[in-house]
């Protein structure tokens, strides 16, 4: 199918938004930053050091079962959840009913999660809490193409796109000071709060005018099939910004998902501040997402002004492989330091941007969230790629050296397929 074919607007009417720019993207924040909080404080912490407690003979894969089990439930959840807000019609709009229903139930399953003392247990409620915080995210994530105009969407990115370093800062250093049933049910109450605030202050316009159709104008058949959800990825540029991101992440997730163990058993408890390893890690996170703040302020803002976002995200994707390089050559305490400078760096300048691109390679009008859901999986397919593939290289493939050199040859990937992206410059 051709990208004259894909793109077609009859579907939906155009919102119009009155909501100021300003004030959405100021509620925005703090949602996002709660959401990642979620995401970073449990995998960085909370659920391995829950793991250990459980059974520490088998934490690594035990790590990687639970990751790729929940993986899978985000992979399906960030795509449906962006389909079927699109076809929500309600009279407070298609993304704000899944955004209050799916935080009030992550609230939830966030303390079933802290209550689990065994493997079962926090298995079954890890997965149905990443469906349904992923299926938020699929919702929210649309509020950019629906409500965000072309021309400020690379400042509008690097504002969202604060919503994660800001979400590891307060969630990894949160739960290391507290216990681990307290650590998930504040975070959880955050988030529902954040969600709740966002939908208040920042109100969605009514869904109810909008246009039910099934059929695609531009061939007759129906929308809804198998292969008519799949579309996009007959668009070039949908292809290569898919693959790029996924390779970005495939990258991240290898790495970031074992730095409790990484300092752990590669550089050793011993040799770090205090011999404390949760500290130790905050602290790490602590000094990525100050970087990671400090270049993504400015990063939007110059990608708008240059109007060059791809060039950015090829930039930052290198960067990252780059910086993966220090904890093989100096795998001591003042090397990680080292590393979580340049890669807070490379990864602020990378989140800056990264919504932007994504958003103008949506190919169909009248199926952003949809769309923009399945560019999601392409952090959630790597969550499932990551997890078996470090497991692999830490216990048989050469440990963490390996680990590290994987991420760096991923992320330079990444960069070399974004920069095949045509209709972004």
């Amino acid at each position: 199918m051709t990208e004259a074919l894909i793109n077609t607007e009859s579907a939906v009417s155009p919102l119009t938004d009155r909501v100021p720019l300003r004030r959405l993207l100021a509620l925005l924040l703090p949602a996002t930053t709660a959401m990642y909080g979620l995401f970073q404080g449990i995998q960085q912490i909370l659920l391995p050091a829950q793991i250990e407690h459980i059974d520490p003979a088998s934490k690594v894969g035990n790590l990687a079962l639970l990751t790729t089990l929940a993986a899978i439930a985000s992979m399906i959840a960030l795509p449906v959840g962006g389909a079927v807000s699109d076809r929500t019609r309600s009279r407070f709009g298609r993304r704000t009913p899944w955004i209050v229903i799916m935080s009030a139930c992550s609230a939830v399953l966030m303390v079933a999660m802290g209550l689990s003392t065994s493997l079962p247990a926090l298995a079954l409620s890890y997965m149905a809490l990443w469906f349904v915080a992923n299926f938020y995210q699929g919702a929210i994530s649309a509020i950019l193409p629906d409500r965000v105009p072309v021309d400020r969407r690379g400042v509008a990115s690097a504002v969202i796109g604060l919503g994660t370093p800001l979400g590891i800062l307060f969630a990894v250093n949160l739960v290391s000071r507290v216990s681990q049933v307290a650590g998930y049910a504040i975070v959880g109450g955050l988030f529902l709060a954040a969600s709740l605030l966002l939908v208040a202050g920042a109100p969605e316009g009514s869904s109810r005018e909008f246009a039910r159709s099934a059929v695609d104008p531009s061939t007759g058949r129906r929308r809804d099939t198998v292969a008519a959800f799949f579309a996009a990825f007959g668009a070039r540029d949908f292809r290569f910004a898919f693959f790029s991101r996924a390779a970005l992440f495939l990258s991240y997730f290898t790495v970031s998902g074992y730095l409790f163990y990484t300092m752990q058993d590669y550089i050793g408890a011993q040799n770090l501040p205090g011999g404390n390893v949760a500290i130790a890690v905050s602290t790490l996170s602590t000094i990525s997402v100050v970087t990671w703040t400090v270049i993504a302020t400015a990063a939007g803002w110059l990608a708008d002004r240059l109007d060059r976002r791809k060039l950015f995200v090829g930039v930052s994707a290198a960067g990252m492989g780059l910086s993966m390089l220090v904890p093989i050559l100096m795998p001591t305490w003042p090397g990680m330091i080292i590393y979580s400078i340049l890669s807070g760096a490379f990864v602020g300048i990378y989140f800056a941007v990264d919504l932007a691109v994504m958003s103008l390679v949506l190919p169909d009008k009248a199926n952003e969230g949809r769309d923009f859901g399945i560019l999601a999986v392409a952090t959630g397919l790597p969550q499932i790629l990551s997890s078996v593939i470090a497991g692999a290289l830490i216990t048989w493939l050469g440990g963490y050296i390996a680990l590290y050199c994987f991420g760096a040859v991923c992320a330079v990937i990444s960069g070399v397929l974004i920069m095949r992206v045509r209709s972004v410059r």
